[in-house]
């Protein structure tokens, strides 16, 4: 939301542009997945997360199971070039309910 100040601000300045932070809502989905023992988190700053998964089980074992048993749908990296073979996953963000149900399935797994 604008105030009056910042309104006066942009009048004065025409090549000033105002944008909404998204780090906050993007952050807390990260510190969420750190919770998941098998998985190390990439910071991001994008609207998903590249995890690594470090467990007994692979990128694409944990999409299959995900989906099948959860109706989740996750990007298994496996075939992105330069991550051919080094067990990666890459998870949309969502919203705040979404990501939780993520996160419990990931939990769930273990």
């Amino acid at each position: 939301m604008l105030h009056y100040g910042h309104i006066r601000l942009l009048e004065r300045n025409p090549c000033l542009v105002v944008m909404k932070s998204i780090s906050k809502s993007f952050g807390v989905p990260g510190q969420r997945l750190g919770e998941v023992s098998y998985l190390r988190v990439i910071p991001s700053q994008a609207n998903y997360f590249l995890c690594e998964v470090t467990g007994n089980i692979s990128a694409h074992d944990l999409t299959e199971q995900l989906l099948l048993r959860n109706n989740i749908l996750i990007k298994d990296c496996n075939n992105k070039m330069g991550l051919t073979g080094k067990n990666y996953i890459r998870i949309a963000v969502r919203d705040h309910h979404d990501n939780d149900t993520l996160v419990d399935a990931l939990k769930s797994l273990t």
